[in-house]
C-alpha cells in the first residue's frame, strides 16, 4: 500500500517591521532636541537683538527730538519781527517795554528781559510771585533749566510758524500779551484765535528742565515693566494763568546741561548759568545743550555686564542695569546775534 507522501506546513517568517526600532527612536528625538534648541537659540537671539535695535533707536530719536525742540527755540531766540517793529530796531529789551503805547515802570524779571536766561541745576519758576530759579519737582532730576524768549507776529495758526508755545498753545492767551492780540481775540471763537493778526508782535517764552515720568496704573508698561525714567518738560506762556508745571515732551532723558557762550568775554569758552554774570546774559551768541538719553528697557546683548559712560557733566559712571545711554551734544546760535564778536 502506497502512503501519500506527507508534505508539513513550513513555519511562515515573521513579517518585516515598518516601525522604528528604540535605538532609532532615540536618536530621531536626540536630533529633534538639538534641532528646537537651535532654532529656539537663533530666534532668541535674534528677537534680543531686534529689541536691542528698537531700544538704541528709540534714544537715538528721543535725544534729536529733544535737542530739535530745544534748537528751533534757541534759534529763534531775541526774534523780533522788524516789519511789525514801531521803532524797526532789534528785539526790545524785556517783555513789557515793547508795548510803547504803555510803557511800564516795574521791571520784569531778567529772565524776561534777555533773549535767553539759564537756571544751574534748578528750574525756572513763572509764577508771579516766584519768577525766579528754584528747586525741582524731586531731588532725583539732573537737569538744568532754560528759558527762551523771542517776538512773533503770525497769524497762521498753531501747526506752523511761531505763534505757538512749545506745548502748542496759543502765545496770545498770556495776560501780557493782553495790549498786543487782535482786539477782537476773546470774543472769537478759541478755533479761530490763531488766525488772528496781532495788533503788535505777541511775547513767546519756553521754559526746559527735566521731570520724574509719573509712574501709575496707567503708566507705560512694556514686557509687564513699569517704566520709571525721565522726560524733557517744557513750560509755555500760552495759557491764561501762569504756573510752574512742566508738561512732558519726550521721555528717556536722564541728564539734561546747558551752557552758554559770552560773546563780549572774548573767550570761546561755554559756561553754566552759575558762570554768567546779569550784565552778560543779553550777550549770549551760542548755547551748547547737552544730555543723556536711555533706553527704556535692557537693550545691551552683554545684559548686566557692567559698562562705563562719560556723562555731560564729564563724570564717568558705571552702570549694571543693561540700560543703553549714549551722550548728545550740539551748540545752537542765536541767529540774531549772528554779527557778535568774540
Amino acid at each position: 500500500m502506497r502512503h501519500k507522501p506527507s508534505h508539513k506546513r513550513a513555519a511562515s517568517s515573521p513579517e518585516k517591521s515598518n516601525g522604528f526600532t528604540l535605538v532609532e527612536f532615540m536618536v530621531s528625538i536626540a536630533l529633534s532636541m538639538v534641532i528646537v534648541i537651535a532654532a529656539s537659540y537663533v530666534y532668541l537671539s535674534t528677537r534680543e537683538t531686534q529689541r536691542t535695535l528698537q531700544e538704541k533707536a528709540f534714544a537715538f530719536e528721543s535725544a534729536r527730538f529733544a535737542l530739535d525742540a530745544i534748537g528751533r527755540d534757541i534759534e529763534n531766540a531775541g526774534f523780533y519781527p522788524e516789519i511789525r517793529s514801531q521803532t524797526g530796531t532789534a528785539m526790545p529789551n524785556s517783555l513789557l517795554v515793547e508795548d510803547y503805547a504803555n510803557p511800564v515802570t516795574v521791571s520784569p524779571p531778567i529772565a524776561y528781559e534777555t533773549p535767553v536766561f539759564g537756571c544751574q541745576a534748578t528750574r525756572y519758576l513763572p509764577l508771579a510771585a516766584t519768577q525766579a530759579c528754584g528747586a525741582h519737582s524731586s531731588n532725583t532730576v539732573d537737569a538744568d533749566g532754560l528759558v527762551v524768549n523771542y517776538y512773533t507776529n503770525d497769524a497762521l495758526g498753531l501747526d506752523i510758524g511761531n505763534r505757538a508755545d512749545c506745548l502748542r498753545q496759543d502765545s496770545a492767551n498770556d495776560p501780557n500779551n493782553a495790549a498786543r492780540r487782535h482786539l477782537n481775540y476773546l470774543t472769537t471763537a478759541a478755533a479761530s484765535r490763531p488766525w488772528l493778526l496781532p495788533q503788535r508782535p505777541l511775547f513767546v517764552s519756553n521754559k526746559y528742565t527735566l521731570q520724574p515720568t509719573t509712574t501709575s496704573t496707567t503708566s507705560m508698561v512694556i514686557e509687564g515693566q513699569t517704566i520709571t525714567t525721565f522726560s524733557l518738560g517744557c513750560n509755555g506762556n500760552g495759557k491764561s494763568i501762569a504756573d510752574n508745571t512742566y508738561q512732558p515732551m519726550v521721555s528717556g532723558i536722564d541728564q539734561l546741561r546747558f551752557y552758554f557762550l559770552i560773546s563780549s568775554s572774548g573767550s570761546s569758552q561755554f559756561r553754566r548759568a552759575n558762570d554768567v554774570a546779569t550784565a552778560d546774559w543779553p550777550n549770549v551768541a551760542a548755547v551748547r545743550v547737552c544730555l543723556l538719553a536711555r533706553s527704556l528697557q535692557a537693550a545691551r546683548l552683554q545684559g548686566s555686564t557692567s559698562y562705563s559712560i562719560t556723562d555731560c557733566d564729564g563724570t564717568s559712571t558705571a552702570f549694571t542695569d543693561g540700560i543703553a545711554r549714549q551722550v548728545f551734544s550740539q551748540v545752537f546760535t542765536l541767529k540774531n546775534k549772528m554779527n557778535a564778536t568774540f
